[in-house]
């Protein structure tokens, strides 16, 4: 057995206290050293939002952009709305910041970043297939046959931001989900912008008076659930939504027991269009010369719910209207009555 002295082990508790100090001097050093340099990863959208979100931290809360597309220019707010943001489709738990401004990932914001950053491209980081949907469907193809500018994405989409933010000017950043309700009461209005007439169409259907109560959740149709939201195609064409050989399918979601009479059904009621009536009496009016059109417009199915809505217009009308010259008659007689009662007993007391 080996004994130490006294003074050794002192001299050894000595020496391992010195290590550990040592070690947590370098422990300290090193958290100070990662709290002086800020490194942005993916992942982490903490250093942004620590600036973005106090405008005391930033050097500068407004600035003047180009869009690198239309060439607008316009003040765009460098401050963030973080309770807002979470609530959007950009906002969520994966994903980033970096995900859309790449040249700052992995870079040091000790000293803030470089104030003027790349346009972000949308559609080359994350919505290529949507683009490649959309400049394959109808609007496209039909508008550039017409010679007419096509849509870009910001002319549906930039409608569809938050505008009750403290950022004030809308931005892409803020585009809603799309199971929320403002998002699909917008996109309502979006498509009006367009389709005017099968807009008043869809407003005179059950869907459409559902949605004009302000009633747009996941419960109720708006037309991107019908037609689809990207590559819409015409009702003609096999691969359409709403086209003969997928409109089952399409109703069906909602309406589990749909059938072939079921879909039969008319989506958009030109019952209040004043120029489908005008159409249908130059028809008949020109059926000697075009009796194809005449027929044509006969057995078209909104010719039969016009014809019908017309009748059932009229039958209330005549009710109504002889109801309240018989109420009125009625008021008149007993007035006379009145009035003769009233003559015969002023005469007994004479």
């Amino acid at each position: 057995m080996v004994y130490r002295s006294k003074k050794s082990l002192i001299n050894k508790s000595l020496s391992g206290s010195k290590r550990l100090c040592f070690s947590a001097f370098l422990g300290v050093c090193t958290v100070a050293a990662l709290a002086l340099s800020t490194v942005l990863y993916a992942g982490d959208n903490g250093p942004c939002l620590e600036c973005h979100t106090k405008p005391d931290k930033l050097k500068v809360s407004e600035k003047a952009k180009i869009d690198p597309i239309t060439g607008e220019i316009k003040v765009a707010s460098m401050l963030v709305d973080e309770a807002t943001f979470k609530t959007t489709a950009h906002g969520g738990s994966d994903f980033f910041c970096v995900d859309c401004h790449q040249e700052l990932d992995g870079a040091d914001l000790t000293d803030g970043h470089k104030p003027n950053l790349k346009p972000v491209d949308c559609i080359t980081f994350c919505h290529d297939d949507p683009a490649e949907d959309y400049l394959q469907s109808s609007h496209v193809k039909l508008m550039k046959e017409h010679n007419k500018d096509v849509p870009t994405c910001k002319d549906c989409h930039f409608g569809l931001t938050f505008h009750d933010s403290v950022t004030g000017e809308k931005s892409p950043m803020y585009v809603p989900m799309g199971t929320n309700a403002l998002h699909r009461k917008l996109t309502i209005e979006a498509c009006s912008f367009c389709h005017q007439e099968y807009f008043d169409g869809y407003r005179n259907n059950a869907h459409g008076q559902v949605t004009s109560l302000g009633y747009t959740n996941e419960d109720v149709p708006v037309c991107f659930d019908c037609h689809g939201k990207h590559k819409i195609l015409n009702s003609s064409d096999p691969e359409s939504k709403v086209g003969k050989e997928r409109i089952l399918e399409t109703c069906g979601k909602c309406h589990a027991n749909a059938n072939a009479s079921f879909v039969k059904h008319i989506e958009h009621p030109q019952i209040k269009n004043l120029s489908y009536y005008n159409a249908l009496l130059n028809a008949i009016k020109n059926g000697r010369s075009d009796p194809e059109n005449l027929k044509k417009v006969l057995k078209n199915p909104q010719t039969i719910l016009c014809i019908v809505f017309v009748m059932y217009m009229g039958i209330l009308g005549f009710t109504f209207s002889s109801f309240g010259l018989h109420s009125l008659l009625c008021w008149l007689a007993a007035i006379r009555d009145e009035y003769r009662r009233k003559g015969h007993s002023d005469e007994e007391q004479h």
